[in-house]
């Protein structure tokens, strides 16, 4: 079955989960966990979110996320990406890292969002890592056990909800969740709805009843072979090579790349790219068909492919906005 798109809701709670390729541990050590929270936090402070919670396991993560004006994707592509990159120079690898697309669950707010704090919190119990969350490091549960209101994590909103007083405030939010202690899975938790939704039948035709939410697409003034100049030198190939009409799968992903990136950054047409690029107008457009498929699909490749806008954008004029769902 088809996933379902993803919809992007200013002020949208989602439940994020990400694992590691075929199972794999995302970390080594210590050392590879902070690099992580610096990631979400650098993140965090660039996008704007709300972050409620997360816990760092062996090879998957779990994050509780508001999101604000910018869509969840471009977040976690951005965390994910970098992560990557970081893991696979530390390491010496190439590849992915991550198992796919993240899984991402749309969930309402006012009936779990307490819930979810507490069971990501209790993650580390359930897998008989520890015996108490307040021995778990690698969570935000002690984030909510100091009470600090500068935290970067969102602890004001939901320790409030035990008193005014912090000390009245963080007793309540430990009592709650050392209740749960022996609730074990909840399944309810991942009995989703259209593949995306955790909520009653109000809140899902609440949401889907909601104007979409559209981003804005930002053509600047470049050239094309300023594109091609970057994007060649990101992957160490010189201008030439992508003019030829191998069949290398680097080549070709190289080529899809450019041509992205001059449709949606420079405003090009297919058939303008496709001339510069040697192509047949339609060999052009299915190539930017499967190459949309992989952006849904591969987080990393996302990054990548923001890495590079970002590098494109970077001190350059805007030539008009488009509006586009």
């Amino acid at each position: 079955m088809a996933r379902k798109p993803r919809i992007h809701c200013v002020g949208a709670l989602y439940h994020v989960m990400c694992r590691g390729n075929q199972g794999q541990s995302i970390f080594k050590d210590d050392f590879d966990r902070e690099r992580y929270l610096e990631f979400l936090k650098e993140s965090q402070k660039r996008f704007g979110f709300r972050l409620y919670a997360y816990v760092l396991m062996g090879n998957h993560v779990h994050h509780l996320i508001e999101i604000g004006q910018t869509p969840l994707s471009k977040v976690m592509q951005n965390i994910l990406f970098r992560y990557t990159r970081y893991w696979n120079h530390r390491n010496k690898k190439t590849g992915h890292l991550f198992q796919g697309r993240y899984k991402a669950i749309l969930c309402a707010k006012e009936s779990y969002l307490l819930e979810l704090i507490r069971y990501l919190h209790l993650n580390p119990v359930r897998s008989k890592i520890v015996r108490d969350p307040d021995e778990y490091t690698w969570s935000s549960h002690e984030e909510y056990l100091k009470g600090d209101t500068k935290s970067w994590i969102s602890v004001d909103e939901v320790l409030s909800r035990w008193g005014k007083g912090r000390a009245q405030a963080i007793a309540g939010y430990r009592h709650f969740v050392l209740d749960g202690l022996t609730d074990g899975h909840r399944d309810d938790l991942y009995q989703v709805v259209d593949q995306r939704y955790l909520g009653d039948n109000a809140f899902i035709e609440r949401v889907e009843q909601r104007e979409p939410d559209f981003e804005e697409r930002q053509i600047i003034e470049i050239s094309w072979a300023e594109i091609r100049d970057c994007v060649c030198k990101h992957f160490g190939l010189p201008a030439s090579a992508v003019l030829h009409s191998g069949r290398a799968r680097e080549t070709v992903r190289v080529r899809r790349l450019m041509a992205w990136l001059g449709r949606e950054l420079g405003g090009l047409t297919n058939q303008a790219i496709a001339k510069q690029l040697r192509q047949e107008p339609a060999v052009l457009s299915r190539g930017l068909g499967k190459l949309a498929v992989e952006l849904a699909r591969n987080p990393e490749l996302a990054g990548l492919v923001e890495t590079l806008c970002d590098d494109l954008r970077r001190g350059r004029h805007p030539k008009r906005s488009i509006r586009f769902a």
